[in-house]
């Protein structure tokens, strides 16, 4: 298709689709009130499936739309085609996937809008990059979105998949997904740890199941918010399904990321030793430690420059997007940031936010040592499951506390989604013997 026919069929697509019309679908705000997609980003979706960021997924154009009026009958209405600008890409860049971009999806039962808090900006692009790797549509069979690199994140309408193969899966038997459903194929090289996560909009529920095989029998795992798995080395399907409550399908709009994490393996030796903490009367804890661990809240890092956060939630989505986008790590993060403790901004550690990198702040750990007994910055250390072999790697030095010293340390949000746990379980934490050990998780040999 030559640029300006496909431009031509792009801005009358735009102009032509029912219930989209009207200049205030051109409102180019990219804030809204929490739990409300911006309008022209309703606007392109309805499209969808499209992705912009990491992975960008870009829909077959059709046929050249036989109409030499088109400009005099839409540039009265340029405001409500802003949200179609990511729709013209496809007329330099025709990359394909599977057919139309129908498939068949997934599972899970439904709780209702999949966001930390407010939408608007979960589902905002604008720093993910022009750049951003596409998925690779050369073998993709018809009515699958095949995933080319990680962390992919695309977004979609399940209204307009033709596809309603899976009714019920048996992770979850009881849950009715019924509704039409995008399917995410995955082809992984090596043994690792796949995990994704879906966001909605109110009125909207779309659930998550990995299969192994395109039968709804292989399911391996579901989730309404996010998913994830253990996996060999092989070809995974991510379904992204419509919850039907009530006989009504909750079908819509949503964003859906997928990553894939290859654990480090080895060795996870500890060094022997004591910890002295703070109001232990000499009575040190002895390390390794095996005992409750905390889950923490996020801190401000060297790559978001002041002024910091002034409240428990500012600017906590861009930290998200930031964190993730350094360890490749997916999930549906919430922990709001650090409380002030004494400091003068929320998700403060010690010292400047400029000694504490990204990735360390993804993967670190505190506990309540002395400041003589504290860690240089960075030390590693490991968490371990005590009657396992899964552990993270983790980074010490930053932070001090829980307070509570029946509490031997803490740790984020991500550091418990690998491992498995919730505040307050039971981990092993020692210093690392190996010093050189790759921050994240980690499979002990």
């Amino acid at each position: 298709m030559q640029p300006d026919s496909c431009l031509a069929q792009k801005i009358a697509e735009c102009n032509n689709k029912p219930g989209l019309t009207g200049p205030q679908r051109g409102r180019n705000s990219r804030r809204a009130g929490p739990g409300i997609l911006p309008e022209n980003r309703r606007y392109f979706r309805a499209f969808a499936p499209v992705a912009t960021g990491h992975a960008r997924v870009q829909q077959q154009p059709a046929a050249p739309a036989e109409n030499d009026d088109w400009i005099e009958g839409t540039m009265n209405r340029i405001p409500t085609l802003l949200g179609c600008l990511f729709f013209l890409l496809a007329c330099g860049d025709q990359a394909t996937v599977g057919d139309d971009l129908h498939s068949p999806a997934g599972p899970d039962a439904g709780d209702g809008p999949k966001s930390p808090s407010d939408l608007d900006s979960v589902f905002d692009f604008h720093d993910l990059g022009a750049d951003a790797p596409r998925a690779d549509a050369g073998a993709c069979p018809p009515g699958i979105i095949c995933v080319g690199q990680f962390p992919f994140i695309a977004e979609g309408d399940t209204r307009l998949s033709n596809s309603s193969v899976y009714d019920s899966y048996p992770c979850k038997s009881s849950a009715d997904e019924s509704g039409n459903e995008f399917i995410y194929r995955v082809d992984l090289p090596q043994p690792g740890f796949l995990s994704a996560a879906v966001y909605d909009d109110s009125g909207v529920d779309i659930d998550l199941h990995i299969l192994s095989s395109l039968d709804a029998s292989s399911c391996i795992s579901r989730g309404d918010k996010q998913v994830k798995a253990d996996v060999e080395a092989g070809t995974y399907y991510v379904v992204a399904d419509s919850y039907v409550s009530g006989g009504q399908s909750l079908a819509g709009v949503y964003r859906i990321e997928i990553g894939f994490t290859i654990p480090s393996q080895g060795p996870c030796l500890m060094e022997s030793g004591e910890m002295a903490r703070v109001g232990d009367g000499g009575n040190h804890l002895q390390m390794p430690a095996t005992g409750p661990m905390v889950l923490e809240a996020h801190l401000v890092t060297q790559e978001e420059p002041a002024p910091y956060p002034a409240t428990s939630t500012d600017e906590l989505k861009a930290h998200y997007q930031l964190s993730q986008s350094r360890s490749g790590f997916v999930m549906m993060r919430s922990q709001v940031w650090a409380p002030l403790e004494g400091g003068t901004f929320y998700g403060a550690g010690i010292g400047s936010p400029n000694l504490f990198p990204v990735l360390d702040e993804h993967w670190y750990v505190n506990m309540y040592w002395t400041k003589d007994a504290r860690p240089a910055r960075g030390t590693r250390m490991i968490l371990q499951d005590p009657q396992g072999s899964r552990a993270v790697v983790v980074a010490a030095g930053y932070e001090t506390g829980p307070g509570n010293l029946s509490r031997i340390g803490g740790s984020p949000e991500e550091t418990h989604y690998y491992l498995a746990t919730s505040h307050l379980d039971t981990l092993t934490l020692g210093i690392a013997s190996d010093q050189t050990l790759p921050l994240g998780p980690r499979i002990c040999q």
